[in-house]
């Protein structure tokens, strides 16, 4: 029963007792039923249990009872089926040996399975009962009987008519049919009997189960109308307790509400820390960091911020919420005085705290209760960026802890972010030239062969060789052939477009794949790559070196059955043959192909 509301206005003096009566009188009331109130309850749940109990099994017993009268008035109506689906092939029968029509011999035909179907269908739906069960065979031997005399008749019939119409007038078939009528009747009878039986139990049933019901539900509301006179008066003994507690119940509530708060930034802030582990970019940790404290601190607004690798600049990677002390987009690490000192600088201009320069001036002087908060974003010693936040009213100390986790777990997510970078980076490039190295090469060379190809473009690849490079490295050893190879990777991709592919083959070979580009402007491009590599020199250790010359392979897909491969090895094919033909020079496999055809 629920508690009445305290708000409720106390009942009249006059219908209430003295108190001295009224108290005594009411506790006396309450612990003299009080003893009871279990037994009670449990006994109108008792009685409540059993009612549904007899409910449910007399509603599954009248079921069981439809079913069975369902079951009389179908075995009924078989044996009406039977004996006039009999009387049918008997008609049809009379009827063809009286007018020989073909049409009646096919209906009489036609008619003899519906009587053997029926006496089937008769005794299936008998084997519960062996009574009706014995008659129901009874009843389709007769039927068999009885066909079987009507067919030797119709068969006399089509050999001798005269024969066969003295046989009919001669024949017990009217006796066998009454017989057979005789048994029908006793079945039924049989079955009309079990029908009223059944009809009359399902009555007794109805009626017993109406008694117990109706006096169970008595019973048991006048148990529960008890109980409610019980709790009425309980509940007016409590409700003063109820107001004493309710100031309780509600300091406990905001309690534990900020102790779920809590518990639900300590939740975000893991699964936070979670994602943060599986950012494959800076842009994505510092969106969902921005996301998470919009989220966590909604009042807050700010921005993360990202030092360039030449830390002399810090530039916007991501903001949230709404700023209320605006930032610069761009600023040094000077003008943050959290940046400087590698620790989290907080201002408000009421304490005497120091703005940073890239801060917007206060402007409401010693009033201003604006407040800002720089977290530098550090690990191992080294500055990585920076957080910056700012609000109308003082943080809570709370909100500051949150804050700081936060620029912890993004500081150790940049580093780690950074460094998959940088072996990324490794993995794709050589470090002597910069240029894409040889898995790069059969990774994309595959790639862009496709889709050239999906869109019906030639791709062309030039097979680069340094001439007489092995000569060049003896002569002036190592170090000036890495600075000449150095710098023909620097050419390269001062020659190709952002498209190309520039790679270092191996040794002192080079490959460059040329999107979209047909024979003959690969042989364009590559003649410019050879020009450009013999009009230049380099200096090492105070030595100029070169020119130096290159030989050039070029070859272009012709079909969309070419592979990588095979272009690899018409481009290769073309630079030997370029070698062979004194080396400086551009080689178009496809041309030599047809020329040495």
């Amino acid at each position: 029963m629920a508690l009445p509301s305290p708000s409720a206005p106390p009942p009249a003096a006059s219908a209430t007792p003295p108190a001295p009566i009224a108290a005594p009188f009411a506790a006396r009331f309450a612990s003299r039923y009080r003893a009871y109130r279990l037994p009670a309850f449990l006994l109108a749940a008792a009685l409540l249990a059993a009612v549904g109990i007899a409910t449910v099994v007399g509603l599954r017993g009248f079921a069981e009872s439809a079913e069975w009268v369902e079951h009389s008035y179908q075995v009924i109506a078989e044996i009406e089926s039977t004996l006039a689906s009999t009387r049918t092939v008997e008609s049809n029968a009379r009827g063809y040996r009286l007018t020989d029509r073909p049409a009646l011999h096919a209906e009489y035909l036609a008619s003899i399975p519906g009587a053997l179907s029926h006496s089937e269908r008769l005794v299936e739906l008998t084997r519960d009962n062996p009574l009706q069960h014995r008659l129901a065979r009874d009843i389709q031997k007769r039927v068999r009987q009885r066909l079987a005399d009507i067919d030797a008749v119709v068969a006399l019939h089509l050999r001798d008519p005269a024969q066969a119409r003295l046989d009919s007038q001669t024949s017990h078939g009217a006796e066998h049919m009454r017989a057979l009528t005789a048994v029908a009747d006793a079945m039924r009878e049989n079955e009309r009997g079990l029908l009223h039986a059944r009809d009359a139990r399902s009555e007794r049933n109805a009626t017993w189960l109406t008694a117990l019901v109706v006096s169970g539900l008595l019973l048991a509301l006048t148990l529960l109308a008890l109980l409610m006179l019980n709790l009425w008066q309980e509940n007016r003994r409590s409700r003063a307790l109820e107001r004493e507690s309710r100031q309780a119940l509600a300091e406990l509530e905001a309690s534990a509400a900020e102790r779920q708060r809590l518990t639900e930034r300590h939740r975000s802030l893991s699964h936070y820390a979670g994602l943060l582990q599986s950012c494959q970019t800076l842009e994505e940790a510092m969106d969902m960091t921005a996301h998470v404290i919009a989220d966590l601190i909604p009042e807050l607004g700010g921005r993360c911020y990202i030092l360039r690798a030449s830390q002399n600049l810090a530039e916007t990677a991501a903001r949230f919420g709404r700023e209320a002390i605006p930032s610069a987009d761009l600023l040094q690490p000077n003008d943050c005085w959290a940046l400087r000192r590698g620790q989290v600088h907080r201002s408000q201009a009421h304490d005497g705290g120091v703005r940073c320069a890239h801060l917007e001036r206060a402007a409401r002087g010693d009033e201003d209760p604006r407040w800002s908060l720089c977290v530098p974003l550090m690990a191992q010693n080294t500055s990585l960026g920076l957080l910056c936040l700012s609000g109308e009213h003082p943080p809570r100390e709370a909100d500051l802890a949150l804050i700081q986790s936060i620029a912890e777990q993004l500081s150790l997510a940049i580093v780690n972010l950074q460094l998959r970078e940088t072996l990324r980076v490794q993995s794709l490039r050589d470090p002597l030239t910069g240029l894409f190295n040889r898995r790069y090469l059969e990774e994309n060379l595959q790639r862009e062969l496709l889709r050239c190809q999906r869109r019906g473009l030639p791709l062309s690849v030039l097979m680069l060789d340094v001439d007489h490079f092995k000569r060049f490295n003896d002569t002036h050893g190592h170090a000036a052939g890495d600075a000449l190879l150095a710098r023909v990777g620097q050419l390269l991709q001062e020659l190709v477009r952002n498209e190309d592919i520039a790679c270092r083959y191996g040794g002192e070979e080079f490959t460059v794949v040329l999107p979209e580009a047909d024979g003959e402007a690969a042989r364009q491009r590559a003649e410019r790559i050879r020009a450009a590599i013999a009009a230049t020199t380099i200096v090492h250790l105070r030595q100029t070196f070169g020119p130096a010359t290159c030989s050039i392979g070029v070859a272009t897909s012709a079909s969309e059955r070419d592979t990588p491969q095979q272009l690899l090895q018409t481009a290769d094919a073309a630079l030997y043959r370029a070698k062979a033909e004194g080396r400086d020079r551009v080689v178009d496999g496809q041309r030599a192909a047809g020329d040495g055809g």
